[in-house]
């Protein structure tokens, strides 16, 4: 009889609590939402994220508010997502590193993608312009793989960090050329643009919207578009596959909304939807494109497909090439 006193009363219980998730999920967001990025302010990363807060705020009728997280390739910032309470009041911006390089090739690494965090919408994808300083004797990437071979040893790369997107797709394209490229990392895209437009740093991969301007204005030379199609805003700009024929090689990177792993599947469908809401807003397209950013749309599953394909390519392209985080 006391068990089924106890039985009773623990259901009883229960039952209060399951009809007020159900409720904080109808009616989130009910407070402000901190929203991490992991990058220093300025980059293509944190524009990205600006331009989702607005929108989101505007949606939903709460702030979403930008908290810069900077530091250790953007893997610090993604950490403090993971150990977030899951109730969809903190979410992340993750990209390509944290979410599908790092995790491969750090084993201290704090957290674990698939064990820690959901992912909630696809945020965009941008892709790469490989360009070089004025002085160096290239115009292009096949006269660029020329000089390489007949000055071993010389040819430098700038990268926004360690063991990132842009890290892992030169060294990839070395690899497929049969030479090899010199990492210069430095602690942000900032520094890392600088240093090829002083000529300090002979070549880089940088997102289109940063080099657009700097190609335009005679202070960089495009040489190859990294993407798997030309660019709009460079129409005559080659890309790495037509140049070469390395159909394999894919020069980009890409954004994702996460939260930590357990938030209600309700509140990521609710995110999810509302993201959907504002790429498809003819002015929300017109400023991605002025970033040379193209959406990721689909599902939470959809992208999580997506995810994991892009680690896998990752893992066989790491493994060719033996990156390490130093």
């Amino acid at each position: 009889m006391k068990k089924t006193m106890m039985l009773l009363l623990a259901l009883a219980l229960a039952i209060p609590v399951a009809g007020a998730g159900r409720a904080d999920a109808q009616t989130y967001p009910d407070r402000p939402v901190r929203l991490i990025v992991p990058f220093p302010p300025g980059g293509a990363t944190d524009v990205n994220a600006r331009i989702l807060a607005a929108e989101l705020s505007a949606t939903l009728k709460q702030p979403f508010v930008i908290d810069n997280r900077p530091g250790a390739s953007g893997t610090i910032g993604i950490d403090m997502v993971a150990k977030s309470a899951p109730d969809g009041y903190t979410l992340g911006v993750s990209g390509v590193g944290p979410t599908a390089i790092l995790p491969i090739i750090d084993p201290k690494l704090p957290y674990n993608p698939a064990r820690d965090l959901d992912i909630v919408a696809g945020l965009g994808r941008i892709d790469f312009v490989l360009v070089a300083r004025p002085g160096l004797p290239v115009a292009n990437l096949t006269e660029l793989i020329a000089y390489a071979k007949a000055n071993p040893g010389k040819v430098t790369y700038a990268t926004a960090g360690v063991a990132g997107p842009q890290q892992l797709q030169m060294e990839h394209l070395g690899l497929l050329a049969g030479i090899k490229f010199f990492l210069v990392p430095f602690p942000g895209d900032a520094p890392a643009t600088a240093a090829v437009v002083s000529g300090d740093v002979d070549i880089a991969l940088m997102g289109i919207a940063t080099g657009i301007g700097l190609v335009k204005g005679g202070k960089l030379r495009a040489l190859a578009m990294a993407g798997s199609e030309r660019s709009p805003t460079l129409p005559d700009l080659a890309t790495v596959a037509e140049q070469t024929g390395f159909t394999e090689f894919t020069g980009y990177t890409w954004n994702l909304l996460v939260a930590p792993k357990g938030t209600p599947a309700a509140v990521i469908a609710r995110l999810n939807a509302a993201v959907a809401e504002a790429a498809g807003k003819p002015e929300v397209q017109a400023k991605l494109d002025a970033l040379g950013i193209r959406p990721l749309p689909g599902s939470a599953g959809k992208v999580s497909d997506f995810v994991a394909s892009e680690t896998a390519k990752n893992r066989r392209v790491i493994e060719a090439t033996g990156i390490r985080r130093e």
